[in-house]
């Protein structure tokens, strides 16, 4: 049995290694990773670029590790849900495994389907339009219809995410089962240790003290080798030209990239105007209507130039990022049998769809600016030279 696991391994960690051992243990011989690439969901850049740390996640257990193109990965948890399980689905997994705040399978289903009741989004439309932002509508409009203890679940990230994984595999793969792993240590984005468990945000936090604990070895002496050659990338190394390209952005412009509610595109650029900090832009541009997240989102959006309704569609190809020999038996069925083209080359882009070209000229951009975003600057081109790694 194949299994497909959403991830973003910023860095990979313990907690993820039990999760492939878990979903291994259930009976899966074959595990296929689609990783956000070199954006985040959070509206930041990864640590690392994507192909260290698809590799990582090869040494970690996965087969196959498939590129999230960035409109999804930098998307609502509705959009990087959807983006996920159609590539996954589309290359032919059995199962979709997923951590979770709860493995109880028949809760999750019913708050998949809440999300769907009509009674669920009156009650949202109506919370919004007394200040909240979406996450906290949604979890009052469930509490209302199904009770707290689905309250809970839809207000927990990882079953959050989950919710939408389950609601997208009903709509691309209704044959398929899902798998939730219920997380083990430290909880998400969670500031807390426990023995060999930290989240992914604390370990960020760390990662210029000792991190051994908390990641594989392998990962460590990938974040060393990155601090040595100044490849650790975050938004802040890029920060003055963040600022000065949005400047030159038009006002009337900001809509074409801004997904707009309650005036959000005129917050960011009078923000903008202004701002001295990405830090600054973000706390002049939230209000209650809007998470930290989201204007995070919606500001990388913006600097990325990517259309704001690019992610309401459903990614054109599969990108190979790095594979093993299980892996590559797999990627052999999957170029016979799945429904979208597979690209493991800069070549493969001449076989793409209009919107396929769109989307990995876009894929290119994005990298070259974030070979920006680190000491040791990289020259542009670096999504075009590289092609699939393949692990012995």
């Amino acid at each position: 049995m194949t299994a497909g696991i959403v991830c973003e391994y910023n860095p990979l960690h313990n907690g993820h290694l039990y999760h492939i051992e878990k979903t291994k243990a259930a009976g899966s011989d074959t595990v296929v990773c689609v990783m956000s690439g070199n954006f985040v969901q959070r509206g930041e850049c990864a640590l690392i670029d994507k192909w260290q740390r698809a590799v990582c996640a090869i040494r970690g257990g996965a087969d196959i590790v498939l590129d999230l193109p960035t409109p999804w990965a930098v998307s609502s948890a509705e959009n990087f849900a959807r983006g996920s399980v159609y590539i996954l689905s589309a290359f032919g997994v059995d199962m979709l495994s997923f951590g979770s705040e709860t493995d109880d399978k028949e809760l999750l289903k019913k708050c998949a389907s809440a999300t769907e009741n009509e009674a669920v989004a009156g009650l949202i439309r109506k919370y919004m339009s007394e200040g909240m932002n979406y996450p906290s509508a949604l979890s009052e409009a469930v509490a209302r219809v199904y009770g707290e203890k689905a309250k809970k679940v839809i207000s927990s990230p990882n079953s959050t995410l989950g919710v939408e994984y389950i609601r997208w595999l009903r709509a691309y793969a209704p044959e398929k089962e899902f798998l939730p792993v219920e997380r083990f240590g430290a909880d998400h984005d969670s500031e807390a240790v426990s023995e060999g468990f930290a989240s992914a945000s604390k370990i960020r936090s760390m990662l210029y003290d000792d991190v051994s604990a908390f990641v594989p070895g392998f990962m460590n002496e990938t974040i060393k080798n990155n601090m040595n050659n100044g490849t650790v990338h975050t938004l802040s190394k890029a920060e003055r030209a963040i600022l000065s390209s949005l400047r030159e952005i038009p006002k009337e412009d900001y809509a074409d990239f801004v997904t707009d509610g309650n005036g959000l595109s005129s917050r960011i650029y009078e923000g903008v105007k202004t701002a001295k900090s990405l830090s600054e832009l973000y706390e002049k541009a939230k209000s209650k209507n809007f998470t930290h997240a989201r204007v995070r989102r919606e500001v990388l959006n913006l600097y990325l130039r990517i259309p704001r309704d690019m992610c309401c569609e459903v990614p054109p190809y599969i990108k190979i990022l790095a594979a093993n020999e299980r892996g590559l038996s797999l990627l052999s069925s999957a170029k016979e049998n799945s429904s979208l083209p597979i690209v493991t080359k800069h070549a493969d882009r001449e076989r793409l769809s209009v919107f396929g070209k769109a989307v990995y000229d876009l894929q290119c951009t994005c990298t070259d600016k974030f070979s920006l975003m680190c000491d040791n600057i990289r020259p542009c081109g670096e999504e075009q030279r590289s092609s699939m790694i393949i692990i012995k």
